[in-house]
């Protein structure tokens, strides 16, 4: 590598979040959410708007969805949860557009058929490691 590296700051200029870095591994924190908390940061400094939250959702879909981690699952559960109260919160508000609170409501039911489908996987999962773990002894 030709890069000009500045020696002159003895552990760099990241130091911060090789330390923060270094605490959650030693804290046993859950793997997903050191590499989020680094997205975070890198997306401070790098000024790049909506980082983490890409990083978040390719983490979500891939571990989540594509390979069944169980706890990803969780998580969007629990966003789909939330963002169904904040529905249902809009919906009862007085609206006075009919067809603003028809897409509500269909939104409401997009998010409890959705919560639904992942509540059967998060079970399917859980079953499928089981099964799993029992067949290793």
């Amino acid at each position: 590598m030709s890069e000009n590296i500045d020696v002159s700051i003895p552990h760099g200029i990241q130091q911060d979040i090789k330390i923060e870095l270094m605490d959650m591994i030693h804290n046993c924190e859950d793997p997903f959410q050191i590499i989020i908390h680094v997205a975070k940061y890198l997306e401070r400094t790098s000024a790049e708007g909506g980082y983490a939250q890409i990083v978040k959702d390719n983490i979500r879909s891939i571990y989540g969805i594509g390979l069944g981690e169980p706890k990803l699952l969780e998580n969007e559960l629990h966003d789909i949860i939330e963002r169904g109260k904040k529905l249902k919160q809009a919906y009862e508000s007085d609206i006075e557009s009919e067809e603003v609170k028809k897409r509500i409501e269909f939104a409401i039911i997009a998010h409890r058929k959705r919560a639904e489908q992942l509540q059967l996987m998060i079970r399917s999962e859980k079953a499928d490691r089981i099964e799993e773990e029992k067949k290793s002894f």
